[in-house]
C-alpha cells in the first residue's frame, strides 16, 4: 500500500514540477494575459477532456492481442493526467499456453506547445499469472517521452520510449526495457 501511494505521489510531484512556471498560464488564473491558451471557461470544461490509448495485435506463432484505453484530462494548457486500463491476451502455441494480462494506471504528461516532443510519467499495476491458478501484482513505475503529431487543438498521435524505474524479473518477461509504446490522444 505505501508502495504504491509513493509511486502515485512521484508521477504527480514530477508532472506538476514542469508546471510550475513563473509565466505560464495556470487554468482559472483571471491574471494572466496569455491568449494562446486553447481552453476557456471555469471549472470543469469537456473540452479539457482526452480519450484514446493503443491496440496492439501480433498473430502467428505467438498471439498478442493488447487493449489499452485512456482518459486524459488537461490541467493546463501543457499538463495533461489520466487514467488508464490495459487488457493483453498472450498465447504461444509452441508450448501450448496461453493467459491474459490485465491492469491499470495512472499518468501525466508535460506537453511541450511549440515541440513535437513531451515528457511522461507513469504508474501501473499489472495482473499475471505465475502458476497454476496463481496470479501476481506486479508494480512499475515508467519515466520518459516521446514524440507527438498533432492532429487538432487537443489530439494527438504519440511514440513513447519508456523506461520502468521498478524493473523486476516477471516485469522484465512481460516488457524489458526500454518499453516503446504508440498511440492516440483524442480531444472532446
Amino acid at each position: 500500500m505505501h508502495k504504491t501511494l509513493l509511486i502515485i505521489l512521484a508521477i504527480f510531484s514530477v508532472t506538476f514540477v514542469f508546471s510550475q512556471d513563473e509565466d505560464s498560464y495556470v487554468y482559472g488564473d483571471t491574471q494572466s494575459n496569455n491568449s494562446d491558451s486553447k481552453f476557456s471557461g471555469n471549472g470543469f470544461d469537456w473540452e479539457r477532456v482526452t480519450v484514446g490509448g493503443g491496440l496492439g495485435l501480433t498473430f502467428g506463432t505467438f498471439t498478442i492481442i493488447e487493449i489499452s484505453p485512456t482518459f486524459g484530462y488537461y490541467l493546463t494548457d501543457n499538463v495533461l493526467a489520466g487514467i488508464g486500463g490495459n487488457y493483453t491476451y498472450y498465447e504461444d502455441k509452441t508450448i501450448n499456453f496461453n493467459t491474459s494480462l490485465y491492469g491499470g494506471r495512472v499518468f501525466g504528461e508535460y506537453i511541450f506547445q511549440d515541440l513535437p516532443i513531451l515528457l511522461h510519467t507513469e504508474a501501473e499495476m499489472i495482473n499475471i499469472e505465475v502458476g497454476l491458478n496463481e496470479r501476481l501484482n506486479i508494480y512499475n513505475l515508467y519515466v520518459g517521452g516521446g514524440f507527438k503529431q498533432q492532429i487538432g487543438a487537443t489530439s494527438y498521435f504519440y511514440l513513447l520510449g519508456l523506461w520502468n524505474l521498478n524493473e523486476t524479473k516477471e516485469s522484465f518477461y512481460i516488457q524489458p526495457n526500454p518499453i516503446i509504446r504508440a498511440g492516440v490522444a483524442i480531444g472532446l
